[in-house]
């Protein structure tokens, strides 16, 4: 009899410990990290819905002894900043180093880009950041702290907060023919760099933003959309089905636009592209 005691004990023992560890093997949610870095949350630029204010702008920095118009200020370096109409400054005070996107979104991708872009408001492209430590009779002393590109006479420094990334939990498998939910339409208006494509971690413009209830963290769906619609006696494009062909993730907002990052997708993803809220 004390044999099979013995045995009885240890099949208990085996299916408890059997039990244990095929709940232990089940997947776990993934949990919430920050989508971007913070290099990529502070240079991925934007589109005020309004021009910002001139007021404040780099004039000069230190070690430019000739006082060049080409030299420039990188992090680490000291800067000059003045006001036009005389505002003040205080030790401690910290700016974003900006410049209009003129130049970058000169070239037009695809047809209306340029009306789409006027649409939203002002592109701006994020140059640094800076935290004044001396004032002066003729303005302030700034340290640049952080910097995505280097600093130019003439730059304008505004008082915006820093941005923070959102937490963003990875969904699942992308739906590939899934059909309209009926939420929020919109489109990928440009890319943050200008280029034509652009794809998983790629920085993109769409043109939803506060106003119309858009906020940081949450998802969209990206579908493809054929925007030849030329017709010929011969040939004409057939409809197709709407093909989701990647995700994005908000990143930062204003009035009317908002920064995104492409976390997931299929194929590369072009200018124009619609999105849904998900």
């Amino acid at each position: 009899m004390r044999p099979r005691t013995l045995s009885l004990v240890g099949s208990l023992f085996l299916f408890a410990a059997a039990t244990a560890f095929g709940q232990q093997a089940e997947p776990m949610p993934a949990a919430g990290v920050p989508v971007a870095s913070p290099s990529e949350m502070a240079c991925s630029g934007f589109i005020s819905g309004a021009p910002l204010s001139k007021d404040l702008y780099v004039f000069e920095g230190a070690d430019n002894d000739l006082h060049s118009e080409f030299h420039t200020w990188v992090q680490g370096d000291y800067v000059y900043l003045r006001s036009r109409t005389g505002a003040g400054f205080a030790a401690g005070n910290e700016f974003s180093i900006v410049r209009p996107a003129s130049e970058l979104m000169r070239v037009q991708w695809y047809e209306g880009q340029g009306r789409s872009l006027a649409s939203l408001g002002a592109a701006y492209e994020d140059v640094a950041r800076v935290k004044v430590t001396t004032v002066t009779p003729h303005g302030a002393v700034a340290e640049v702290t952080f910097a995505c590109l280097s600093i130019e006479s003439g730059d304008l420094a505004v008082a915006r907060p820093a941005r923070s990334a959102p937490a963003y939990t990875p969904s699942g498998r992308l739906e590939r023919f899934g059909p309209s939910n009926g939420k929020l339409l919109g489109a990928i208006t440009a890319t943050s760099d200008n280029k034509v494509y652009t794809g998983k971690n790629g920085l993109v413009h769409i043109n939803l933003g506060q106003s119309d209830g858009v906020a940081a963290g949450q998802k969209f769906r990206v579908f493809h959309i054929i925007r030849e619609t030329m017709r010929t006696g011969l040939y004409a494009l057939p409809e197709t089905p709407r093909e989701n062909i990647g995700e994005l993730v908000i990143l930062s907002t204003e009035d009317r636009s908002s920064v995104a990052m492409v976390v997931q997708c299929t194929r590369e993803i072009a200018l124009g592209d619609g999105i849904q809220l998900e």
